[in-house]
């Protein structure tokens, strides 16, 4: 999957990777931030937001490739940025995945940039919009703002989240210079946590089905709390099926200033969209392009990203795009589009499995219905989530 943000498209690996006690979120960035501060002089982790992006958050409108390449890998010169200081930032950022290649892996960013660029030019024209202008922030509910509170608040202090491993050739992030991503699990019981999972569907996906204009959703995905910490670049993607209808939630931060999402509706003009507690953002991911072009200045800032697909969208779909897909057999589906995501379905075995996700319990019976209902002949293939899930519980 190219998951943005939410989740956003992570490209992790299987195994390797390393358990974080935290004892304290002082304890688990303190090294963090120490490095950050040591790399001030790296010129792709340095650029600070120009005082003419502010504008934007004022509602002045601006269109692709202007703060960060997006559609072609250089940017346009009508913007109100300093053409110059952005395009020196994406080239030092560019230059810094290419010097983790050694000559076996060469051209492997250069590649990773060439789908990202194509995807975001070639697929929001292909895909079915659900509302108007394709993303809206909204209030979260109180309810599951409060379940999230409790979470962190009871939980930053015994949790085992998991640093991220990503692969050489990887531009999801600016790994390379600041690889401090963690993910905190929500379906382990030793962390009480295993009724957030049907609580944030049960609370998103009302919400999610009324904005779409009353369309019938089935979870796609739920992965637990993503922690972005100081420095982190996000370049702008796309998802892939089956994450369609998406909401970002907001859990926790402590960052020096805002750090906004980039979002490109489908209008083509990009709005800021600061997330803070109490808030999420709802938003088409095969049709709106997100992304963070410039480095977080903080602690860390924590979030959620839930995905459901509209009932029979990816099997139509994809029966649109190839006429012999075997509807009976959806590893050409997930398992795809999670190697776009994590890159780990050769590491996986991929041998049949359950119809239904791991992450939609038989006890769910509404989203193991629906899901079921989506797929009537579904023979699903073990895949890179259910790879991170059997880690999770090790």
């Amino acid at each position: 999957m190219m998951l943005t943000l939410a989740l956003m498209t992570i490209q992790l690996l299987c195994t390797g990777s390393e358990a974080v006690r935290l004892t304290s979120l002082g304890s688990l960035f303190e090294d963090a931030a120490l490095t950050h501060k040591n790399n001030d002089n790296d010129p792709s982790s340095s650029a600070s937001r120009p005082d003419s992006a502010k504008a934007a958050d004022d509602d002045a409108s601006y269109g692709f490739d202007r703060s960060f390449p997006i559609q072609h890998d250089k940017l346009i010169d009508d913007g109100p940025f300093d053409h110059d200081e952005r395009q020196r930032f994406y080239d030092a950022f560019m230059d810094g995945c290419r010097a983790q290649e050694n000559d076996r892996q060469k051209g492997l960013c250069n590649q990773a940039e060439a789908d990202r660029i194509a995807t975001n030019l070639m697929q929001p024209a292909n895909m079915k919009n659900y509302t108007h202008l394709g993303y809206e922030k909204v209030a979260a509910p109180t309810k599951l703002v409060e379940a999230l509170k409790h979470f962190w608040k009871t939980q930053q202090r015994q949790h085992n989240p998991l640093k991220s491993k990503f692969e050489v050739g990887s531009t999801y992030m600016n790994h390379w210079t600041h690889n401090d991503l963690f993910r905190m699990n929500i379906d382990d019981e030793k962390y009480s946590s295993k009724h957030l999972r049907p609580l944030i569907w049960d609370e998103t996906k009302p919400i999610l089905e009324k904005w779409a204009g009353g369309t019938a959703l089935t979870p796609s995905s739920l992965f637990g709390v993503q922690i972005f910490t100081g420095n982190n670049v996000l370049p702008h993607r796309l998802d892939t099926l089956p994450f369609v209808i998406n909401a970002i939630i907001h859990v926790a931060d402590e960052v020096d200033e805002p750090w906004p999402i980039e979002v490109y509706g489908h209008d083509g003009k990009a709005q800021n969209v600061t997330l803070e507690a109490g808030s999420m953002l709802l938003y088409e991911g095969q049709s709106v392009i997100i992304g963070r072009p410039y480095p977080m200045k903080g602690q860390y800032q924590a979030e959620i990203f839930v995905s459901f697909e509209p009932l029979g969208y990816s099997r139509q779909h994809d029966q649109q795009q190839d006429a012999s897909m075997d509807e009976s057999l959806l590893s050409s589906l997930y398992s795809n589009s999670w190697q776009d995501w994590a890159r780990v379905a050769k590491k996986t075995d991929l041998t049949d499995k359950a119809v239904v996700p791991w992450y939609i319990e038989p006890r769910d019976e509404e989203y193991y219905g629906r899901w079921y209902q989506n797929y009537p002949k579904a023979k699903l293939v073990s895949h890179s989530l259910n790879c991170l899930h059997k880690r999770d519980n090790s």
